[in-house]
């Protein structure tokens, strides 16, 4: 199938664009298989392509497909992005917070910047039972950028990743899940190439953690409660990640984190969520949901505690295929204080598939 997509932020104004998914089982598969294309373009000149899969691949003669479960699981998903937005430093420190100042920390005028940014990500859980699959992962980022005034890169930075990632998923659907856990850790060690920062050229080790916990409830009258805990943590030097490493750093946000607040907008060595939605039955192929969110970064060296990230909204599906793919459109606000930029405002997503 193909849908436009159109997205709208305080921060990226208007994004239109178009994604293209195919769904098919491969032989001897119960679940269905998914391939993505999509990319849109922004009236602030930001733009993206992004392709993405997710394939069960299994064998009649192995031992885990008499409990209909896939042998294993290639995931994957490539992409580039040049997005222009506004730097606002990292940590929540409220000492930084004051206009005009340029030090390390929450800036509350902020600062605009260019980004460039390649990534490649591949996993491949193996089946060792009904639910439970652990195996390899890559993970590559190729980044440019220039912070006005505060840092430009010299060269490409490089970052590859090699580690393991293990997952349990017991949900009745991939697409629409009414009931079920899904469970995703990984760890990896990450070498950087040489990098131009305060201590001299060098390269460096950095360890990138994730962890990805959802449940799925079912209630009367179809309703479903789902909820996500999401964390994501980078390791490395002080200097080098709150500096050079910008565009690596986890972030929050975006239309399937929190939604309501712009992904470009908050990031820092550690990412921590929580949202959870009410997806309510209407008529025939259309849902409703309202949901809400909770988050934000910190500082692993400098660890401070700041008002929380809340982004909340109402949003409709309309089911399109047997699958149970919806297309989404969502409505969301934030309490992003408004002295950054006058961003408290609405926002906009129209894509398909769900948040989570």
């Amino acid at each position: 199938m193909g849908i436009p997509v159109i997205n709208y932020s305080p921060e990226s104004t208007w994004e239109f664009g178009a994604a293209a998914q195919g769904y098919f089982r491969l032989p001897n598969q119960e679940r269905t298989s998914i391939v993505q294309l999509d990319g849109t373009y922004s009236l602030n000149s930001q733009w993206y392509i992004n392709a993405q899969g997710n394939l069960y691949f299994g064998s009649p003669d192995s031992g885990v497909t008499k409990h209909k479960s896939p042998t294993w699981q290639l995931q994957f998903r490539a992409g580039y992005s040049n997005r222009p937005a506004t730097y606002y430093g990292t940590y929540n420190d409220p000492h930084f917070a004051n206009e005009g100042n340029m030090g390390v920390g929450m800036l509350r005028r902020g600062t605009p910047y260019e980004l460039q940014r390649g990534y490649f990500n591949v996993q491949a859980p193996i089946y060792t039972g009904k639910h439970f699959a652990i195996g390899p992962m890559t993970d590559i980022l190729v980044a440019q950028y220039s912070i006005e005034g505060i840092y430009t890169t010299t060269k490409p930075l490089v970052q590859i990743g090699l580690g393991a990632v293990a997952q349990y998923d017991s949900r009745d659907n991939v697409f629409y899940p009414t009931r079920g856990i899904f469970f995703k850790a990984s760890a990896a060690a990450a070498w950087t190439n040489k990098m131009d920062i305060p201590e001299g050229q060098q390269a460096t080790i950095n360890g990138l953690l994730s962890a990805d916990l959802r449940q799925y409830i079912s209630l009367p009258h179809n309703l479903v409660i789902a909820w996500q805990l999401k964390g994501q943590f980078m390791l490395s030097n002080y200097f080098i990640s709150h500096l050079t490493l910008y565009p690596m750093l986890p972030r929050l946000g975006g239309q399937d984190g929190l939604r309501g607040i712009n992904s470009d907008m908050f990031r820092d060595d550690i990412m921590m969520a929580l949202q959870a939605e009410l997806r309510i039955p209407i008529w025939s192929i259309f849902r409703a949901t309202v949901f809400a969110g909770v988050g934000d970064v910190y500082d692993f060296h400098n660890w401070h505690w700041e008002v929380p990230k809340v982004g909340y909204g109402i949003g409709l599906r309309a089911a399109i295929n047997k699958a149970k793919v919806n297309i989404r459109f969502d409505v969301a606000r934030s309490n992003v204080d408004p002295r950054w930029n006058n961003i408290n405002a609405y926002s906009f997503y129209l894509t398909a598939t769900e948040a989570f």
